[in-house]
């Protein structure tokens, strides 16, 4: 089974830590409202073009987390601890 891909801004990438969302839910890929839970295994992504202007996203799949406190300072309520694969284009994973 895929995980849910949820939209999320790579601007806020800490090393291996992503903010989602500074409320309880976030958009899917169609726009649709997504409730976080800790726990869920999700895929974020961030629109993004190659060099020749083709949409190639940002990826990361991880685990869904409360945000650390050095995030919540920020705002942040849901971050995702990014798991081994790391932060990818989609190219780099269809290339794979």
């Amino acid at each position: 089974m895929n995980p849910i891909r949820v939209q999320a801004d790579f601007n806020g990438l800490f090393g291996d830590v992503l903010c989602l969302t500074h409320t309880e839910t976030c958009k899917d890929g169609a726009g649709a409202e997504v409730r976080l839970e800790a726990g869920m295994v999700v895929t974020a992504f961030d629109e993004d073009a190659d060099d020749n202007g083709n949409r190639d996203d940002l990826v990361a799949t991880g685990t869904v987390v409360p945000s650390p406190d050095w995030l919540t300072c920020r705002g942040s309520r849901w971050a995702l601890n990014i798991n081994q694969d790391g932060v990818r284009h989609e190219s780099e994973i269809r290339n794979a």
